[in-house]
């Protein structure tokens, strides 16, 4: 049955909405005491600011997420994920999906290397084992290298060590319905002057089914292992070096290739230190490198045509890049100087069988180096503080090898700018913001891919305004609106040849949210997230832009003990351009309308040893998101009996239990 958006709309108008939480008591993520010792289980997360969250990872969520970072950020208002399987999932944010959002992990850039997108940057990103993430807004910072124009999303880890000497850390174990088993496990000790850090981690999951018993084809496994060992001479300076592996293997409902392999390995050197040296405060240097390597194919399916073998693909992408940060303050104005550099290659290799594959050497087959310099700053006005940014980027573009003749100019150079003014009032229990920003970006690889390995696309140009409204007191209220207007947007239309072109492109939308503490330990929140998407060019409506969403929780806790209620109510979808779309995945029809119903409970024995239960789609609803991909390649059912998109799980049990020492 389609739920309609007038029922949605009636809903939100009961109820206002957003989550229960970690909450961050500001941006620095400070929880006081009290709250931290409270027994937490995220069923849904509000918005602190209008336009930044910032969030605990390792507290335990509702829905049990995926265990990459796309499973974890779409837990948050105005992201969702595209569905293949059961990892790797690749995340929109506010109807605007691939390079438009800028995932830093832990300062890095570790772009994914997978053609068809088997790899995105969050797949090797494991969210509990980081300390804070952040997610910035629209085109609202220049400091983290390129500029997301949909977005930044930094994943955080505390480079500090430990306060005093001694080993501090945590261990959790995670069982779920359809074989899903996580382990984790952290260890950080030392002294005030040393230390050492490890986190040994892994998740598995078999094939889910969804609602109606149907097995969606989503088999993974994956390990990730991080270690770091650092010196701080004083309580603000650090010196790390770090290194850290990934491996694993996938089955997708969206395609006929498996990945056979997804792994990674990045070394990194992080110093950082405070200073007193006239207007400079402090200095902030990273270098990193890091690798990807995937071997795609069809090696274990029964060949069919010894004439015509399946061709298995092995896609590597080497990354060294790094950034100088200069902190300055003169009277009322702070200020961060900044120059960054990416140096990205992408070579491949393919076999008709594994040892052919393997056997065979790699081709350069495209390049992208990147130099940026920027400076951000925020100047103290009295009640208000004006926030502002201005970065310049150059792109050096290159096809490489086997594509080098692609065409005859083969390389590109582009001068990119980008930059953002935000002013900020706070006035009593109320606080405004109002935001202009600007962002271009060059294609990424999958854009140029789509072009016919051509480097005929020009940069996208975003111009946006971000409205936002915040008030704490009994009931916390926070609003924001945005409009975005997108020159030469890059567009995925695969009715017509290329595949990739450009238009010129508009939304508007925004996020609300309001969090109501009632009675003891009791809470209400609710979020309510919508985007509406146009093709200004074609004058249709632009592809892959989810549809409005609000969610609804109803929270209890208390010292030892915590439960909470979630629904989440989605609206049909009918503003859809049927094969267009981005590098993510493209619009397949019309979607219905949903809704799903999630309970959980968590118990603390002791200060150290929490135990969370929880059922997502508790009704055992039968659904697919807006943004899935198409069901054409699960091959755990007959051709007629395939799903149009890849269905979400049914009904799914699980229970989690966290140590602390």
């Amino acid at each position: 049955m389609k739920m309609k958006t007038t029922a949605l709309s009636s809903a939100i108008l009961l109820a206002l909405g957003a989550s229960s939480s970690a909450l961050a008591d500001d941006l620095e993520f400070q929880c006081g005491e009290e709250r931290c010792d409270e027994v937490l289980v995220i069923s849904a997360e509000p918005m602190q600011s209008p336009l930044t969250t910032v969030t605990d990872p390792k507290q335990p969520r509702q829905p049990l997420p995926a265990f990459d970072g796309s499973g974890f950020l779409k837990t948050l208002p105005g992201f969702t994920v595209t569905r293949k399987g059961g990892s790797g999932g690749d995340i929109s944010l506010r109807g605007l999906g691939g390079s438009r959002v800028n995932i830093v992990n832990d300062g890095k850039q570790m772009g994914g290397t997978c053609g068809g997108r088997m790899d995105p940057p969050t797949n090797y990103i494991s969210p509990e084992t980081f300390e804070k993430v952040t997610i910035i807004k629209g085109p609202q910072t220049v400091k983290y290298g390129p500029v997301g124009s949909a977005g930044t999303v930094l994943f955080e880890r505390d480079h500090y060590g430990v306060t005093e000497k001694g080993a501090e850390g945590r261990a959790s174990l995670t069982a779920g319905n359809f074989g899903r088993q996580d382990y984790l496990f952290e260890l950080t000790t030392g002294d005030t002057e040393y230390y050492w850090s490890l986190d040994v981690n892994g998740s598995e999951s078999d094939d889910f089914e969804d609602g109606d018993g149907r097995s969606m084809q989503s088999e993974y496994d994956r390990e990730n292992l991080h270690t770091a060992i650092g010196w701080t001479p004083d309580e603000h300076s650090v010196i790390e070096l770090s290194y850290g592996n990934s491996s694993g293997n996938a089955e997708y409902a969206d395609r006929a290739n498996k990945a056979r392999t997804i792994d990674n390995e990045n070394l990194t050197l992080f110093a950082k230190t405070a200073l007193n040296y006239g207007p400079l405060t402090g200095i902030e240097f990273q270098a990193y490198g890091n690798e990807n390597d995937h071997i795609m194919d069809q090696f274990d399916r029964p060949v069919e045509d010894p004439d015509n073998l399946p061709v298995g693909m092995n896609p590597r992408r080497t990354n060294y890049g790094g950034h100088l940060y200069l902190d300055l303050s003169f009277d009322n104005i702070s200020a961060t100087v900044g120059l960054d550099h990416l140096d990205s290659t992408q070579d491949m290799r393919s076999g008709t069988s594994l040892d052919q594959l393997e056997s065979a050497p790699y081709k350069d087959v495209f390049s992208k180096t990147q130099w940026g310099l920027f400076i951000e700053s925020d100047i103290d006005l009295g009640q208000g503080t004006l926030f502002t940014g201005l970065r310049w980027d150059n792109w050096q573009t290159k096809l490489l090898g086997m594509w080098a003749g692609a065409n005859k100019d083969n390389s590109r150079s582009d001068d990119l700018f980008s930059g953002f003014g935000r002013y900020e009032l706070a006035q009593g229990n109320h606080s405004w913001i109002l935001g202009f920003g600007h962002a271009q970006r060059p294609a990424d690889y999958w854009e140029v891919m789509k072009a016919s390995k051509k480097l005929t696309l020009e940069a996208e140009t975003t111009n946006q305004l971000d409205i936002g409204w915040h008030y704490d007191g009994d009931v916390v209220l926070s609003a924001s609106l945005f409009y975005a207007d997108i020159q030469d947007y890059i567009l995925i239309d695969t009715q017509s040849m290329p595949n990739a072109r450009n238009i010129d492109a508009s939304l508007y939308g925004g996020e609300l949210s309001l969090s109501y503490d009632f009675a003891d330990a009791w809470q209400w929140v609710t979020t309510v997230a919508y985007t509406h998407g146009d093709n200004d060019t074609d004058k249709n409506p632009l592809g892959q832009v989810s549809p409005l969403e609000a969610k609804f929780a109803l929270n209890y806790d208390g010292n030892d003990w915590g439960m909470g209620v979630l629904w989440r109510v989605v609206a049909e979808q009918d503003r859809v351009a049927v094969g267009q779309g981005n590098i993510v995945g493209q619009d397949l029809g019309e979607t219905a309308g949903f809704g799903v119903l999630s309970i959980n409970v968590a118990y603390k024995h002791w200060d150290d040893l929490t135990l969370s239960l929880g059922i997502d789609n508790l009704l055992d609803k039968t659904y697919a998101e807006h943004v899935s991909k198409s069901g054409a390649g699960n091959d755990l059912l007959l051709p007629e009996e395939r799903t149009v998109q890849v269905n979400e799980p049914g009904r799914t049990l699980w229970a989690k239990l966290d140590y602390k020492f």
